[in-house]
């Protein structure tokens, strides 16, 4: 196996694990974690829990999407086949998740993050805040899913 071989083997499985990671990651918060948090006894529990898990979940998911991102954008580079192409779509997918988590869910981060001042707003404000950063984050959810079907189809060709 050539070294240029071996670099774009290594980034494709490196792009898949990544890829995995996030999604299950993200659809683990949609399944399990935001509804967990919504039925904590009080809005208060619901923002330290946020407040609590959000900086460790930001770090994990952004060093994710780079890792997939670039590792099916170099795969797609040094791949020769018709199917590169699953690579460079997945690459998109988890990349769209960037601008999407700036955009659309940073705002939302920003003004539960804040101290206690989410906690001031009242139940329903803390409780509608949830519940939509959740559909937001949902559609991250669905790109990394699709990013995923792009990788699983890409490596079952390879194995025919």
């Amino acid at each position: 196996m050539e070294r240029t071989e071996i670099v774009g083997l290594s980034a494709k499985i490196a792009s898949t694990f990544a890829a995995n990671t996030f999604f299950g990651a993200a659809i683990y918060i949609n399944a399990v974690e935001t509804p967990a948090r919504l039925s904590l006894a009080s809005t208060s529990a619901m923002v330290d829990n946020f407040q609590a898990t959000f900086p460790r979940a930001m770090g994990m998911q952004l060093k994710l999407v780079g890792i997939s991102s670039i590792g099916s954008a170099i795969g797609y580079y040094l791949d020769t086949t018709s199917d590169r192409k699953l690579l460079l779509y997945a690459s998109l997918c988890m990349l769209f998740n960037v601008p999407w988590t700036r955009f659309m869910i940073m705002p939302i981060n920003h003004q539960l993050m804040d101290g206690d001042y989410p906690k001031k707003k009242g139940d329903s404000w803390v409780t509608d805040m949830m519940r939509r950063w959740d559909r937001l984050n949902f559609v991250r959810s669905m790109s990394s899913c699709a990013a995923v079907i792009c990788l699983s189809r890409f490596w079952i060709r390879k194995a025919m």
